[in-house]
């Protein structure tokens, strides 16, 4: 166990790390276990149904636990996930019976007594409905979705459930379509208040059930029971039942306060239990994402786990049983795995075990609910900006919970700040930072404090600058976010606002507006651009490429492109208005696709059927997408001159539905140039098929490719002599009015002469007394006098100060060229030194 934490009076959360061998090789898997003791009043375990309590919405078990108040949830039953979204078990919430067992082999629930008595059984279901005249006909479930019998002894082996049959929907049934697949013909009967209110022979009523009544679906036989025996305004009657399907068991059914179906047992007495159905459909000896729940032997605890990583349900067995299980059932698992807790203080749940971070929307779930009543704050948290800078103001927030482990509305809470040294002010929870220095930030309410510890930094506590922008090239016309990360000497780490910032554009034209930058235009000629920010004597330069655009294809004229799918896989390909939302003739591509019927991987490709040829070599390419939402890949396929295609990933996550531009970078394929684009595509990959939307639409607008400036390196060579007025650069003779010269065994240079020399520029600030260099991405500032000095952002300290001899700069020739690069060879014979 590598954590324990509370999760509200009666429950705790606790996350394992467990190392055992698979197959001779170590295996570590992590999971997390909520255990709640269900003789504490002030916990409650009850199920989950869809949206709204209501099932065919499904909804992922975070917000699933965030509509209900739930302070933890799992994933419940097992669902046919291209059905309407209903469970394959049984369902009871709240006491309320919600769905019905099925008539399958071996599939146990999960159920809690009047007693609160946890009970883990096969279960069965017996229902009829009795007509005015007293015939009656068996009811086959409570809203079940369609399902082929297995072999029970009553039932015909892989008979479908329909044919036949008479099931009830109740208004937890949240929509008109009742099981319709095409199999069957349906007749649907309304009843109100026990009164059939309409028969619609054949076809459906297009309504969701009311509260105070229920739909009957009928056909087949029972189709041929309603024509016989019902007809609106009789009365009929409703009789049924869950029974345990071992009738000796004393525990009452009528009167279970939850219930949630599962699929095998698979801890029995504390040991491994025998697979009560088969285990190959739920992917039983392979490790995948697995959810589990059961209880303790003295019956006090339920566990609810999850276990993200991967066991076989052999393997889990075993993990259940270290934990504590005594008898316990298989969940859904794989991508339906979820587990969702709320961190003390907050009021909303997050997720903390899934199969790889993906929130499948599920039919139902197992919750934790708290019942206690308000206690006294117990303990406070705070967030908020541990560095800041003069004149800065920043907003702590707070989260508490109080003795029961609940959260505690903080905007209501009285609570009183403090600082231990005067280096700012508080109004409210807004501390305003004054002066430089360490300060210990103190709320307290009641008799519950935190504190921060927080550190105002000015120019001469820091200890590196960095900028960074959106975007790694620089293009006219485009805006940018920069942001300024700033790093103090005692290691405290901060943002600078833009605002606080001076700003300086080389080689462009741009203006700011907070931390956005609006490059306006390009200056002619240059290949680069330099952004350098200020703050307080401190300084940090980025240097940013500068690239030309080419649109290839906007899709605005007849470009030739046709629709081909992977076997089964259906679709189209069509113009539709492009991302210019304003031109009325901008138009785009729309990829249509449908995979249902596909297996394994599926793609859907917008074939080029004349290459769209490239010209030059560009850097990286984009396009702008329009996506659905689908969960699914977004790709593009390049071939180059001598052939090889290569598959060029734009996103492996089509979650969003409006226009975004994506772009790849090239360099890393080593294309022969010149290069065409062949296809764009969509795929569903195999892992995780159905996880993903299988019909949907994306599309395309504005493909472009990037092209960096070409740059002419600058490679100099400079010969320095100690004590020598004569150099020479490049071969050719000079001479300096001051020599270079050894100082407390340092070698000192005339800074702007070799600097100059070396390719790079340099300005002398007099109200500083400053040396600026710059060359490339480099940029220094030292001051005369002064060891401390300023290299590509970060505070460095020289073993001796740049000097002022016969009216000339001289600097230290290692500071210099440890920063720029550059190579420094001596010759102890000649006393000289060449920079290359």
């Amino acid at each position: 166990m590598t954590e324990q934490v509370p999760l509200t009076y009666g429950a705790i959360r606790r996350t394992y790390e467990w190392s055992f061998d698979r197959n001779k090789k170590p295996v570590t898997v992590k999971a997390n276990v909520v255990e709640v003791d269900l003789k504490n009043p002030y916990v409650k375990l009850d199920t989950i149904a869809g949206t709204g309590e209501q099932f065919t919405k499904k909804q992922s078990v975070r917000k699933m636990a965030n509509e209900t108040n739930a302070v933890a949830a799992i994933n419940g039953d097992f669902f046919n996930t291209q059905a309407e979204g209903v469970p394959m078990g049984p369902q009871v919430s709240g006491g309320k019976l919600l769905a019905t067992p099925p008539y399958l082999v071996g599939w146990y629930s999960f159920a809690l007594t009047k007693d609160n008595k946890p009970v883990i059984d096969t279960f069965s279901f017996q229902g009829k409905i009795v007509a005015k005249d007293g015939a009656s006909f068996p009811l086959g479930g409570i809203n079940k979705t369609y399902y082929w019998y297995e072999n029970d002894g009553v039932h015909v082996e892989n008979a479908h459930s329909m044919i036949d049959g008479l099931y009830m929907y109740t208004n937890t049934w949240g929509q008109v379509n009742r099981s319709n697949d095409g199999v069957t013909v349906p007749t649907e009967i309304l009843v109100q208040n026990g009164v059939v209110k309409e028969i619609k022979r054949p076809g459906i009523l297009e309504m969701v059930a009311p509260a105070d009544g229920y739909i009957l679906r009928a056909s087949g036989k029972a189709d041929d029971f309603v024509a016989q025996h019902v007809k609106v305004g009789d009365l009929v009657v409703a009789d049924y039942k869950i029974t345990p399907q071992n009738p000796t068991f004393p525990y009452d059914t009528t009167a279970l306060k939850t219930m949630i179906g599962g699929h095998t047992i698979l801890v029995d007495g504390g040991q491994p239990a025998n697979f009560s159905h088969e285990v190959g459909g739920v992917s039983g000896y392979s490790p995948v994402a697995r959810t589990a729940i059961g209880y303790s032997q003295n019956e006090q605890y339920a566990y609810l786990i999850a276990v993200d990583s991967g066991l076989t349900l052999p393997e889990l067995q075993q993990f259940m049983i270290k934990v504590g299980v005594y008898k316990g059932i298989n969940l859904d698992g794989g991508g339906s795995t979820q587990m969702a807790i709320r961190p003390l203080g907050e009021f909303q749940t997050n997720l903390i075990s899934a199969d790889i971070g993906y929130e499948r929307p599920v039919v139902n779930g197992v919750g934790v609910y708290s019942l206690s009543p308000k206690g006294d704050v117990k303990d406070i948290q705070v967030q908020g900006a541990t560095a800041l800078f003069p004149g800065q103001k920043a907003s702590y927030s707070l989260k508490a919970y109080d003795s029961y482990y609940n959260p505690v509305q903080t905007d209501q809470m009285p609570a009183v700040w403090t600082s231990s040294l005067p280096i700012g002010t508080f109004e409210g929870n807004v501390f305003t930072a004054k002066a430089p220095g360490k300060t210990t930030l103190t709320v307290a309410s009641g008799s519950a404090t935190r504190s921060i510890d927080v550190e105002v930094i000015g120019g001469k506590d820091i200890a590196s600058l960095k900028i960074n922008a959106s975007s790694t090239s620089l293009m006219a016309n485009s805006v940018y976010t920069l942001t300024a990360n700033v790093a103090s000497k005692s290691g405290a780490k901060g943002s600078l606002p833009g605002e606080a910032l001076q700003w300086e554009f080389i080689g462009f034209k741009g203006t700011m507006d907070g931390s956005r930058l609006t490059v306006d235009s390009i200056d002619k000629d240059v290949t680069e651009g330099r952004i350098i920010a200020r703050y307080d004597g401190f300084s940090a330069m980025l240097t940013m490429p500068i690239v030309d655009t080419r649109i290839a294809e906007s899709f605005d004229t007849s470009t030739p492109i046709t629709f081909k799918g992977t076997d089964a896989v259906t679709g189209s390909v069509y113009k539709s208005p492009g991302a210019n939302t304003t031109s009325v003739t901008n138009q785009a591509l729309t990829l249509q696709y449908d995979f249902t019927a596909g297996a394994g991987t599926t793609a859907a490709y917008a074939v080029f059927t004349n290459e769209l040829k490239i010209e030059g070599q560009p850097e990286s390419f984009s396009v702008k997408v329009k996506a659905d939402n689908s969960r699914n890949w977004v790709r593009a396929e390049i071939k180059d001159s001598a052939g090889n295609v290569q598959l060029i990933s734009l996103s492996e996550l089509a979650n969003w539905s409006d226009w975004k531009t994506l772009s790849a970078d090239l360099k890393r394929y080593n294309f022969a140039y010149p290069i065409s684009l062949t296809k764009l595509y969509v795929a569903n990959p195999a892992n995780g098929h159905d996880e993903r939307e299988l019909k949907g639409q994306i599309s395309f607008d504005d493909i472009a490719f990037q092209y960096r400036k070409a740059t002419v390196p600058v490679k100099n060579s400079v010969k320095l002599t100690i004590d020598k007025k004569s150099l020479t650069v490049n071969g050719n003779p000079l001479v300096l009015d001051q020599a270079p010269v050894i100082y407390k065994e340092n070698t000192m240079v005339p800074v702007r002469f070799v600097v100059e020399a070396m390719g790079g520029q340099l300005t002398w600030v007099e109200a500083e007394r400053k040396v600026i260099v710059m060359k490339d991405d480099h940029l220094i500032e030292l001051w005369l006098d002064r060891t401390e000095l300023i290299a590509d952002g970060v505070a460095v300290t020289a073993e001796v100060p740049p000097l002022l001899m016969t009216e000339r700069t001289m600097v230290p020739l290692r500071v210099i060229s440890e920063r720029m690069g550059w190579k420094v060879t001596w010759d102890e014979k000649t006393r000289s030194v060449t920079l290359e």
